[in-house]
């Protein structure tokens, strides 16, 4: 399997990843562009990407203590049993079973939080290997064994 990612112009320069988010709870089905971040802890949707899929918090159950970051702690929301589908460099699809995934709940929006993007967080990465070179502008995650 191998998942490419992509490098997006711009203040963070890094790899992202397409991915459709499906949820059966949430009766949710839409694309949503990843930021491939080896810090991060869980893979999480932004309050920019939650809004555009339109997602009920109401239906999502609110993380005690929040989700730490650089920028403080922001209130969280978990749902459990969704699923994101990548389209692999064979055109199939990989289809990667969430046990939770967390969305973020910024009380006060501003044109800088909502610059924030998803994350595809090590929950997920530490299953592959990523193999990442900005300099040939090339990054994919993969089950592939990689050379020592």
């Amino acid at each position: 399997m191998r998942i490419p990612c992509f490098f997006k112009p711009g203040a963070l320069e890094a790899a992202y990843v397409a991915a459709v988010f499906e949820s059966e709870t949430l009766r949710t089905y839409a694309s949503v562009e990843f930021l491939v971040d080896t810090g991060a802890t869980r893979t999480t949707i932004s309050d920019r990407d939650a809004i555009r899929l339109g997602i009920d918090y109401g239906m999502l159950e609110k993380h005690a203590e929040g989700m730490l970051g650089i920028g403080g702690t922001v209130e969280t929301y978990t749902l459990k049993n969704a699923k994101l589908l990548f389209h692999k460099k064979d055109k199939k699809t990989h289809a990667e079973p969430l046990e939770t995934i967390c969305f973020l709940r910024h009380a006060q929006l501003n044109e800088k939080i909502l610059r924030i993007p998803s994350i595809l967080g090590r929950d997920i990465l530490n299953k592959y290997a990523l193999v990442y070179d900005k300099r040939q502008e090339k990054a994919y995650i993969t089950d592939e064994q990689t050379p020592r």
